[in-house]
């Protein structure tokens, strides 16, 4: 499991991603460890699938609510599901993308894939533990959940 030191370079991405949107931070909350037993998520997860020196996994999960005032603030008229799939695809891009500058080249991440609600524990490495991240912007809870080693 990676450790919980090298957690800083997904919840600064995470932070840099809502700045770039309107200029404000998120709150996060403290790290925890999840079984994988089952996943902790919301109504939309986009999921990174990680292989490389590192394999496993990183998913954002966050409430349809959150994802439409994403849109708003962007000025995106369309608020369809599908667009808010989009988007969470966009935001897991860019929490993996930027993680590689911390991993290096051999960090080699999949496209995300956009599961509705939590993401099945068909992603989770069912012998390790999941760190499990709370955020919360403008008022609306999300998480990062990172199983990589």
């Amino acid at each position: 499991m990676v450790k919980v030191e090298k957690l800083g370079v997904f919840l600064s991405s995470i932070n840099a991603f809502f700045a770039q949107i309107d200029g404000s931070e998120v709150s996060i909350d403290t790290p925890y460890l999840n079984h994988n037993r089952s996943a902790i998520g919301y109504d939309y997860s986009g999921v990174i699938e990680i292989s490389g020196p590192l394999e496993g996994c990183v998913y954002v999960s966050a409430p349809s609510v959150m994802l439409r005032e994403v849109l708003k603030v962007m000025e995106e008229p369309d608020s369809s599901i599908a667009m808010m799939k989009d988007l969470l695809g966009e935001m897991a891009n860019t929490i993996s993308g930027n993680a590689r500058t911390e991993f290096g080249a051999e960090f080699i991440i999949s496209p995300p894939h956009i599961v509705e609600s939590a993401p099945s524990v068909s992603y989770l490495p069912k012998d390790r533990q999941s760190y499990v991240t709370p955020f919360i912007w403008r008022g609306h809870k999300a998480v990062i959940g990172i199983c990589i080693a």
